[in-house]
């Protein structure tokens, strides 16, 4: 039991392995060192550093407490924490004592190495850093550098353009961010720039195209996570606004008009193209584009110097100068978009009325009045407004309810009013009337007097109401109600001239004139009256007819017998036209066959011409062809007659004579296989069958020939015996 508790306790320490153990005794921390093996004792334990104190390892751990040396290879660095006091000490295999370190030091080893760590001792392994030329590392002064000056907690750029690969020395820690020890340098294009804020508010403004490395006290100026921004864009059309952040004085050739320029001052740039780039000395506060104007609208623009407004408008691309003027907006409330007559107008444009044709509206301001007569657009000022007329409404006319508007109807204005009456006989009656109206102004200029009555309409009703009235007071009813519209209208317009018009009705106040007026309706309020006058008028309306229809009778007839004579009339003209057509047709006809006539004996005495012609020409032409063509056959029989009898006189005579006797030997041969059998049957030779042939031929060399051959060609005939049979 003992042996195996032994065993338990011993702890085996590899190569490039070591392990701390306490003295509980004493409380001294040993090193130990592989490769080795370690044997405790009861007063002995095996401990490691865990957050500054060494804690025990437990016995279940297995081999926990055995750490590896701390190794980093040639692309590495080691950060030791507490160093040996004395750089020369190095643990050797085995137990190695505690040493005096140096507490809250800390120093860079190099790689590649590999040692173990020295109880107290903390080790971090870094991977060296390596730089593009657009990388770099900020590194800061933690203690005193070997060959260098910098104060503690300074700060330095490292860039990659002039290390690419970096190992930090003793008294320099490589300071990390959020993406780690290796930072982008910001890289401009052309049209770009990133801004660098230094201590005390200080910046630096680095328009490209560059590498941007930042100082050590510097840091980049991101505004929506990005570093890099755009310049912005000038054009003639459009405007910058920039403000001064500081005292400085522009010189020639910058954007700016020379001259000093005082913190906070605001500057508008215009007219110019290319790209602006803010610096330590301006600011841009925005771009101002242009606002369209097209005809007919405006804008109110508020000058903040003096406050003054005044109105622009198009057609135009206005472009206000935000350090000088600003644009004011003017809403309208519903009742009054109403009475102007617009609808969703656009409260950031001038307020635009547009009168109709025949309409006038009065702009009223602080210190005028003008009328403006449509069909016209009016731009209103910004502090103009339109004079609101107040109309009388109904049949008859009342104030109860007032038609507001601010268009004045100056031309074929119509107004109907009821009027009650009373005659001289004192018959109520109620009468329905229109008056025509017009406004005008014989001086110029005194269109405004037009909106001096703002309820034209109760004007024009109550005083030609009060008119009508005492006109139809002095006529009975009798009379007026056969003249009404005569009476009424030489009231109001005055007496028919004989050669013109009537006069018509001026209104002094404001210009109106009364030119027409109609009679609707005329309503006897008495039952009575009314039935008095309907049957009079009925008695006079029937005999009036009867009267009428007793003269368009007569005009009848006598129209009808004036139609018949001119029938008749016109028939007798009809018959004499006819007799001529008919004489005019006849000699047409005559004419026509005489024409005829002629026409057919010239036709065919001159085919009877023309084919003689034909004939003879035609014979000419055959015999002059049959004539060529006898000739023509005549030269070929010649020659050809010529060609036979030289293809003859070329032929030898021997070749004749060979021609002969070879037709006269294939003639006997064919002859001796044709003629044996008749030899046979006749009982003599072949050459005597021949003979007998040929005797009968009207051509006797040849005869002569072909008998030689045959008998000297053809066989004894075969010998017959008495039987009839043959060897």
């Amino acid at each position: 039991m003992a042996d195996r508790d032994a065993r338990e306790r011993d702890i085996l320490v590899a190569a490039n392995e070591y392990a701390y153990v306490q003295d509980l005794t004493k409380g001294d921390i040993v090193l130990y060192v592989g490769p080795t093996k370690i044997s405790l004792s009861n007063t002995e334990r095996l401990v490691e550093l865990h957050a500054g104190r060494f804690v025990p390892v437990r016995g279940e751990e297995g081999t926990g407490g055995v750490a590896a040396f701390c190794a980093a290879d040639i692309a590495q660095y080691v950060v030791l924490e507490n160093p040996a006091k004395d750089p020369a000490i190095r643990p050797v295999k085995g137990s190695n004592s505690a040493i005096e370190l140096q507490q809250g030091r800390r120093v860079v080893v190099p790689g590649p190495a590999s040692f173990p760590l020295w109880p107290g001792q903390r080790a971090k392994v870094v991977d060296a850093h390596a730089l593009r030329e657009d990388q770099y590392l900020r590194v800061r002064v933690y203690d005193q550098v070997a060959g260098a000056d910098a104060p503690i907690g300074a700060e330095r750029i490292v860039k990659g353009s002039e290390t690419p690969f970096y190992v930090p020395t003793t008294g320099l820690e490589v300071l990390p961010d959020a993406a780690g020890y290796v930072r982008n340098a910001v890289t401009l294009l052309d049209g770009q720039y990133c801004v660098l804020r230094g201590p005390q508010g200080s910046r630096r403004h680095v328009r490209g195209p560059a590498v941007v490395f930042p100082e050590a006290w510097e840091d980049f100026v991101c505004h929506a996570g990005s570093k890099v921004f755009s310049a912005w864009p000038m054009k003639k059309e459009r405007g910058l606004h920039v403000r001064a952040t500081k005292h400085f004085e522009a010189k020639a050739g910058e954007p700016l008009s020379a001259g000093p320029y005082r913190a906070g001052q605001e500057i508008f740039l215009q007219d110019q193209e290319g790209f602006f780039f803010p610096g330590e000395n301006l600011e841009v506060l925005g771009e101002v584009a242009p606002l369209p104007l097209a005809d007919k609208e405006g804008l109110y623009v508020r000058h903040l110097a003096s406050g003054r407004m005044h109105t622009v408008t198009g057609p135009k691309m206005y472009l206000p100068d935000p350090t000088q003027v600003e644009v004011v907006k003017r809403p309208l409330d519903a009742v009054t978009q109403q009475h102007y007559g617009l609808v969703d107008p656009d409260p950031s444009h001038a307020v635009a009325i547009t009168v109709p044709p025949s309409f006038a509206v009065l702009v009223v301001g602080r210190a005028k009045r003008e009328v403006v007569r449509g069909p016209a657009v009016r731009i209103l000022d910004f502090d103009e407004e339109l004079e609101v007329l107040g109309l009388s409404t109904g049949t008859p006319k009342s104030d109860g309810a007032l038609l507001t508007t601010c268009f004045l109807q100056t031309d074929g204005n119509k107004v109907s009013d009821a009027v009650r009456v009373k005659t001289s006989d004192h018959v109520e009656l109620e009468l329905t009337l229109s008056y025509r109206v017009s406004f005008s102004s014989p001086e110029p200029g005194g269109e405004a007097r037009w909106f001096n009555v703002k309820n034209y309409v109760a004007l024009l009703c109550d005083h030609l109401g009060s008119i009508v009235r005492a006109a139809v007071r002095g006529t009975p009813i009798d009379r007026f109600h056969a003249q009404s519209a005569a009476v009424i209208r030489s009231a109001i317009l005055g007496e028919k001239k004989e050669n013109g018009p009537r006069q018509g009705r001026l209104f002094e106040e404001n210009g109106m004139l009364v030119y027409d007026v109609e009679v609707l309706d005329v309503r006897i309020l008495d039952g009575a009256v009314h039935r008095l006058l309907a049957d009079a008028q009925q008695a006079a309306i029937v005999s009036e007819v009867g009267r009428r229809r007793e003269a368009l009778r007569l005009e009848d007839e006598r129209l009808r017998e004036h139609v018949n004579r001119e029938v008749c009339a016109q028939k007798r003209q009809t018959l004499t036209a006819e007799v001529d057509l008919a004489q005019g047709q006849r000699d047409l006809e005559v004419a026509r066959a005489e024409a005829e006539v002629e026409v057919m004996r010239v036709s065919r005495s001159g085919r009877a011409r023309a084919d003689a012609l034909a004939m003879e020409i035609e014979g000419a032409a055959r015999a002059d062809a049959r004539a060529r063509e006898a000739l023509l056959e005549r030269q070929m029989l010649e020659a050809r007659t010529q060609a036979f009898r030289a293809q003859m006189e070329a032929l030898a005579p021997e070749l004749v004579t060979t021609l002969k006797t070879l037709g006269n030997q294939q003639l006997a041969g064919e002859l001796t296989k044709n003629l044996a059998p008749l030899a046979i049957l006749g009982g003599g030779s072949v050459a005597e069958v021949a003979q007998k042939l040929l005797a009968s031929l009207p051509v006797g060399g040849l005869r002569d020939g072909i008998a030689g051959v045959l008998g000297a060609a053809a066989p004894n005939p075969p010998e017959v015996d008495a039987a009839g049979s043959s060897d």
